[in-house]
């Protein structure tokens, strides 16, 4: 008796628990564009801050854990919330990237459609954005 009373509290003691809680995700931007990148961020047309990465190089973000994170896609938080992006690649050409989806690009950092990924196992979701040279060369031809 004493034995399914202890089962009965284990179960119950699993199920009280926020299935949320141990949810993460990581989102990883890389920079395959051949060219060193810089991401101003912007809020309501503000600079808030900005994020450089090297050719070949990749910024992590990651959400969640112990701290009961989100579950599933989220947009990289750059330690800030921001609607648009100025993407420059050094001195050669930038453009920008909003949440809007009649925009220039064929993709946008703000835009869930334009990452790969998704659930990797129960409570860890991965995503990525990659800029490659393809997104250098509609900067060129479309950007600023």
């Amino acid at each position: 008796m004493k034995n399914i009373i202890k089962i009965i509290i284990v179960v119950i003691m699993s199920s009280c628990g926020s299935e949320q809680s141990g949810d993460s995700t990581r989102t990883t931007i890389f920079n395959n564009s051949g060219h060193p990148i810089e991401l101003q961020l912007f809020r309501k047309g503000e600079f808030r801050s900005s994020v450089v990465i090297e050719n070949h190089g990749n910024r992590e973000y990651f959400l969640g854990g112990d701290l009961g994170g989100p579950i599933g896609f989220v947009l990289p938080p750059f330690e800030i919330v921001v609607d648009s992006a100025q993407i420059i690649y050094g001195e050669l050409a930038s453009i920008w990237h909003t949440k809007a989806a009649n925009q220039v690009v064929s993709k946008s950092l703000l835009l869930e459609s334009s990452y790969k990924g998704g659930k990797v196992k129960d409570g860890l979701y991965e995503f990525t954005y990659t800029l490659t040279e393809d997104d250098f060369q509609e900067a060129v031809d479309f950007g600023d």
